[in-house]
């Protein structure tokens, strides 16, 4: 059975989506800098784990020496909940590590994988994005002029001519003005509405995030006191995940004998700083 060929429409809802869906999981890979880790052990593979999946296991292989993979829980919990085990998996390998023989990287303490709180959020943005270009095009809908048959090629001469800034349009004197109605659509523009929501999901999604953003119109300022406790509220977001990070270090560096360290990315920061600063936002 052929399958069915995708139109434009289902092939711009795809497009947008990823996009959109692309831009803030880049934010999210680059928000954390790791210092120190092990040869072959990358910065990118520990946050795309965490992004996708809530969790990674830093553990020592005995043939590999130290690791650090995505893994799944063993199924078996001690009394407390807390999985006995886990199973770390890669491209070729797979190993099952006790839990006394491995640090788990937590995403936050719930182990809840960024993923999901994007996918919610870029779903919103879709559709608004997706809806200002349905709004566009329906007011590029011209006016549909009703005519007989026989008058349809002088009509589209003359709107040629309007088209064209011509002084004096002549038409013939048979030219049934009388039985052409037009009709105008007049779709109510609706981008303004649509950007100011827009903005609004996007600043939501960043402050949960941990992002400094502009909650409020380019032509306003943020008093000291908002400025504030956008800001608390943006590090309490931020300190969900850094912390988490920052305990698997300690726990690392005490079980393995490292010296890794993470931080908050210098640009990151840097946006922060901008709002504490009392800069105009």
């Amino acid at each position: 059975m052929a399958r069915k060929r995708a139109n434009l429409s289902d092939l711009l809802n795809d497009l947008t989506f990823r996009v959109l869906y692309d831009k803030f999981k880049l934010i999210c890979m680059n928000a954390f800098e790791w210092e120190n880790l092990p040869n072959g052990i990358k910065e990118r593979h520990i946050e795309r784990w965490l992004f996708a999946n809530g969790k990674a296991v830093f553990f020592d292989d005995p043939d590999m020496g130290l690791m650090c993979m995505e893994c799944q829980d063993s199924g078996r919990v001690n009394p407390y909940g807390d999985p006995v085990g886990y199973r770390a998996f890669g491209i070729g390998f797979q190993r099952y590590i006790t839990a006394d023989n491995c640090v788990v990287i937590e995403n936050n303490k719930l182990r809840i994988p960024t993923d999901q709180f994007i996918m919610f959020y870029v779903n919103k943005l879709t559709e608004a994005e997706r809806t200002m270009d349905v709004n566009v095009k329906a007011n590029k809908t011209p006016v549909i002029i009703l005519c007989d048959d026989k008058d349809v090629l002088s009509f589209k001469n003359i709107f040629k001519q309007v088209d064209g800034n011509v002084p004096a349009i002549y038409a013939d004197r048979a030219l049934n003005i009388d039985g052409m109605t037009a009709l105008d659509l007049k779709a109510k523009f609706l981008g303004n509405e649509l950007m100011d929501y827009k903005r609004s999901v996007e600043s939501e999604l960043l402050t949960f995030l941990g992002i400094n953003n502009s909650a409020v119109d380019k032509k306003e300022r943020l008093i000291t006191d908002e400025a504030n406790a956008n800001n608390e509220l943006i590090e309490s977001f931020f300190a969900l995940q850094l912390e988490a990070r920052e305990r698997a270090c300690k726990e690392i560096n005490a079980m393995f004998g490292c010296n890794i360290s993470v931080k908050r990315r210098q640009t990151v920061q840097k946006s922060v700083e901008t709002v504490e600063e009392g800069e105009p936002v």
